[in-house]
């Protein structure tokens, strides 16, 4: 739970400020988001009866374990190196980091990419991987069904419920990726237009 608050942290301030895309970021908050809603439905629906507020908050009262998929996990760990990555891209456009001791460095390792274009190809490179292992990484916890295993005798309805929940997360998650893809071809759009007029 702790990365989550954490990427969705960092992922929102490098957002706000323009280092990350706003596709990008809608496509790594809105799988959590995504898998949140999955998540609070599965504890609701194989709570044990009585089904109250109480007893929904209780955890000592287990209903269903969570298993993260392995690209899950590959994916967090890929969003920090890019998180990583758009956090040290900003240093270098930073004086007083430029000027530190540390930034006959920074500057060595932008040559060594290639420059600042080398840099921004670097950057777009981690992103499109980042894109793709998020969306890979949502759409598996669809049809992955152990991913999300419900305690309980009643394998009929520990059947129905997980595919219920597999369809949560893939009605909202499927929104999510259409939502991000719509993003990114406006901002395709726009930049198309920006270079038009940089032209003329």
């Amino acid at each position: 739970m702790a990365d989550k608050f954490l990427m969705t942290t960092l992922v929102s301030c490098l957002a706000i400020n323009g280092s990350l895309s706003l596709p990008l970021a809608t496509l790594i908050l809105g799988r959590d988001v995504s898998l949140a809603i999955a998540a609070i439905y599965f504890r609701y629906a194989s709570l044990p009866a009585p089904k109250t507020f109480a007893r929904y908050w209780d955890f000592s009262l287990p209903s269903a374990e969570v298993h993260p998929t392995t690209i899950s996990k590959l994916n967090t760990f890929l969003q920090l190196g890019l998180i990583g990555t758009t956090m040290s891209v900003a240093l270098l456009h930073d004086p007083s980091a430029v000027s530190s001791s540390a930034g006959g460095l920074l500057l060595s390792l932008q040559d060594m990419l290639g420059g600042p274009e080398g840099v921004e190809r670097m950057k777009d490179v981690v992103s499109g991987v980042v894109a793709a292992t998020t969306t890979y990484s949502g759409l598996s916890y669809v049809w992955t069904k152990s991913a999300v295993k419900i305690l309980g005798d009643d394998e009929v309805l520990k059947k129905k419920q997980g595919f219920r929940g597999r369809m949560i997360i893939a009605g909202t998650f499927g929104s999510i990726v259409v939502l991000a893809a719509a993003l990114w071809y406006r901002e395709l759009q726009k930049k198309e237009i920006d270079d038009e007029k940089r032209e003329v």
